[in-house]
């Protein structure tokens, strides 16, 4: 390659080329190499069409020969990409086959890719060791297969079990505006489609995005949840040791260009969890959602105030009558004493239980207050949690994949829930996989109750609102009060 900036001066003719920028910097090389061999006494000339260089005009038709075949050549590429669409739409796999399978040439020359053991068999039960309800580790199901004869790269292992071509599908990839999108394939599936999306949903799960981490950093407690806003790929991080302190910051191994300090965004972070106070009617709900999942916590005593002043007052009225008795002579002052005694007996037993109502509803009623309190107090709860914790609940917080920037735009980062709840600036929403744990937690009609309260409420707001959006916010909800509850000490 030829430096033209060291030329420009001695060949200003250079410059017509590279402001033009349907011209490459090859077709400016070309034209260099052309002057230089004019200056020797050697004149080039196109073989189908001679040029007469002394001619300014010429050297236009010049460049147009020479970019010529750089043009045949993009639209050589463009028919490659357009056949390669063609091919995805109908279901065939262009590329190398992937581990699993083989190409196969039929009869009628086209390709396709048929199962190829003892690969197949292979990757079939990786995908069923992931669903199975012994829950192991990746790293675990990979050791275990390599142990067993599976010839495959750790990172390789991990594209296997994240690719739908192994249950028939094929993926289209985006083209000319088009959203990538999959297919049918025209090849054999190795597992069934159910047990690719099970797969998938425990590869996603959010109960266990917090664990990717294997060396946390408290310091960079982002760590693994948010992404490089330049190339997209998930962010890492590190310390740099300076002459007063070791400094932490988030960059992309990706990419390579995209670095920010992370206490700033740290910062920034706990100041906007700070500014977030729940809706009033978000906070109703929350009270009732409380109520349901720990009931040994937050429900009524089963001993009444009412039941136990009407018991002392017919105890007291039975004492009256035994004493008109004993006026009247019908008993004797040794019955009366032993009516006597015994009612009072049982009226000092449930004062001491009627005072022990009323002190277990106002600890259960304060204990109640505390814990709806923490549903507008994210920063004081974040600062009283340990590192798991944290890292639990930015999970509920945070989208599926937040966009980082050098500033902390809090808005695009949290999830469709929190913008509800807190009534957040909104952003565009992305469905999230159906939550287990809140079919677990909450019977069905207590579920239906609280979705058609939600539903109600964000209609009223949004008439476009999905029921998605509402399993996504009750989920939030529930998720948040089992992990609150779980870590706060209400023994007082």
């Amino acid at each position: 390659m030829i430096d033209l900036n060291r030329h420009k001066k001695e060949h200003p003719d250079l410059l017509l080329f590279t402001r033009w920028d349907r011209f490459s910097r090859n077709a400016a090389d070309a034209y260099y190499m052309i002057r230089l061999l004019g200056n020797l006494h050697v004149e080039p000339q196109a073989t189908e069409q001679p040029l007469d260089l002394s001619v300014p005009e010429n050297k236009i038709l010049l460049a147009v020969y020479i970019v010529t075949s750089e043009v045949e050549n993009d639209r050589r590429s463009l028919n490659v990409r357009q056949g390669i669409y063609k091919a995805r739409k109908e279901g065939r796999w262009t590329s190398r086959a992937p581990l699993g399978y083989t190409y196969q040439l039929p009869s009628n020359k086209q390709k396709y890719i048929v199962r190829k053991e003892p690969e197949a068999t292979f990757i079939k039960n990786a995908f069923t060791l992931i669903t199975a309800k012994e829950r192991k580790s990746i790293q675990f199901i990979y050791n275990k297969l390599v142990g067993e004869g599976f010839k495959c790269s750790r990172s390789n292992f991990w594209r296997i079990i994240k690719n739908p071509i192994y249950c028939g599908k094929v993926v289209v990839p985006p083209f000319e505006g088009a959203r990538a999108y999959c297919v049918k394939g025209v090849h054999e599936a190795i597992i069934p489609d159910i047990l690719f999306i099970n797969a998938q949903k425990v590869l996603g799960h959010r109960k266990y995005r917090y664990l990717t981490i294997s060396h946390p950093i408290e310091k960079l407690f982002l760590r693994g949840f948010i992404y490089c806003p330049l190339c997209g790929g998930r962010l890492t991080g590190s310390g740099s040791k300076g002459k007063l302190s070791c400094y932490y910051y988030y960059h992309c191994h990706h990419c390579s260009s995209f670095r920010v300090r992370a206490d700033k965004i740290h910062q920034s972070f706990l100041l906007e969890l700070s500014k977030l106070k729940a809706d009033k009617f978000y906070q109703d709900l929350y009270r009732k959602i409380l109520k349901h999942i720990r009931k040994d916590l937050f429900a009524e005593q089963s001993i009444n105030q009412k039941t136990i002043s009407q018991s002392t007052s017919r105890l007291i009225e039975r004492i009256l009558k035994a004493k008109e008795l004993l006026q009247n002579g019908e008993i004797e002052n040794e019955d009366f004493l032993v009516i006597k005694k015994d009612c009072e007996q049982i009226i000092n037993s449930m004062g001491v239980d009627l005072k022990h109502s009323i002190l277990t509803s106002k600890n259960t009623k304060r204990r109640l207050n505390k814990a709806v309190q923490q549903l507008s107090q994210l920063e004081i709860f974040w600062r009283q949690s340990n590192f798991t914790t944290k890292r639990k609940l930015l999970s509920l917080l945070l989208k599926d994949q937040p966009i980082l920037g050098v500033t902390l735009n809090f808005n695009a980062m949290v999830n469709g829930a929190m913008q509800s709840i807190y009534n957040l600036e909104r952003a565009d929403y992305k469905p999230k996989q159906e939550d287990e744990h809140l079919q677990s937690t909450m019977n069905p009609p207590f579920i239906k109750e609280m979705a058609a309260l939600v539903l109600t409420r964000e209609r009223s707001k949004n008439p476009k609102t999905q029921n998605i959006q509402i399993q996504e916010i009750l989920s939030f909800l529930v998720n948040f009060a089992t992990l609150t509850i779980e870590n706060t000490n209400y023994s007082y």
